[in-house]
């Protein structure tokens, strides 16, 4: 058969974008690069302003919780200038979420097919793309239309031309996972010290005794891992202690990949990461990748 669409990437913004194009009665396939169980180096935090535009779609919020998900109770915030104050999201009416990124993946990815019906490959990773009289073939299947949601390694040529610049002065970012007694309620922390000289750090609680803690750079990469080192030293005590351990060692990751070339093909649409949705300046990807998957959906079929 020749499918509708096939989206390069199964994270929540090829699950999204699938799951509404099969509502309109497209037919679709995801293809995944990596196996089932994969974790991402970041991701691990589902925020508030995600958790509102997933209920305005009617999104099984109950399965973050069934995979164990750790409801936050509190936002912690410190300034430049050092200059701390919290939100209780209770207090505000808020809600927001702890989760591993491979559990938070399997959460969309159960809803894409258990819900809506879609089929996910996985372990297609997808470099090389053909396009003959108008239908793309990839990994063994044909589609007319091709939906790239792979995120900042979308790295896909279509024909033997490149799709996407790549853009080296994107912001990078590196994370740790961290074994710790809970010493407070469950809580995201968001620091912007100057001594960071980048966006932000933080530290996710994103399980029992687990947590995600790391920070971007938008310049001097090279002062990556010193900077987290740093941050390792100087804040995460406070929170975590000094008897923690490392569940996953620091990791590194690219926040976004470029921008798209000015010959572009048609049929071919970019979400999420891959087309640079990510807001460099907090971190804040999730939600905004969902939007991006709303809103090509309402456009096109």
């Amino acid at each position: 058969m020749i499918y509708d669409y096939l989206v390069i990437g199964a994270g929540p913004a090829g699950c999204i974008c699938a799951g509404e194009l099969q509502k309109k009665s497209a037919s679709v396939c995801v293809l995944e690069k990596n196996p089932e169980e994969f974790r991402k180096v970041c991701g691990d935090g589902i925020s508030d302003a995600c958790v509102k535009i997933l209920r305005s779609m009617d999104f099984p919020m109950d399965y973050f919780t069934e995979a164990g998900a750790v409801r936050i109770q509190k936002y912690i915030h410190f300034t430049r200038s050092g200059v701390k104050y919290e939100d209780h999201l209770k207090d505000s009416g808020k809600e927001a979420y702890g989760l591993a990124r491979n559990k938070t993946d399997a959460v969309f990815r159960r809803y894409l097919t258990c819900d809506r019906g879609v089929k996910i490959r996985y372990q297609c990773p997808v470099s090389e793309v053909s396009r003959r009289n108008g239908v793309f073939e990839l990994c063994g299947l044909k589609a007319n239309r091709l939906i790239i949601a792979a995120g900042a390694s979308a790295r896909i040529r279509i024909n033997g031309r490149n799709l996407i610049k790549p853009d080296i002065k994107r912001p990078a970012g590196i994370s740790a996972i961290i074994r710790a007694e809970q010493l407070s309620e469950p809580f995201f922390m968001f620091d912007y010290k100057k001594e960071y000289m980048g966006t932000y750090a933080w530290i996710f609680q994103v399980g029992d005794r687990e947590y995600n803690a790391g920070l971007w750079l938008k310049s001097e990469q090279k002062s990556l891992h010193e900077k987290f080192r740093f941050f390792l030293k100087e804040r995460v005590p406070d929170f975590l202690g000094t008897d923690f351990t490392f569940l996953r060692e620091p990791k590194g990751a690219i926040m976004g990949i470029g921008s798209r070339i000015e010959s572009k093909e048609d049929s071919v649409y970019l979400i999420g990461d891959a087309c640079n949705s990510s807001n460099p300046l907090d971190g804040e990807g999730i939600s905004l990748a969902i939007q991006d998957a709303l809103r090509l959906s309402r456009e096109i079929q």
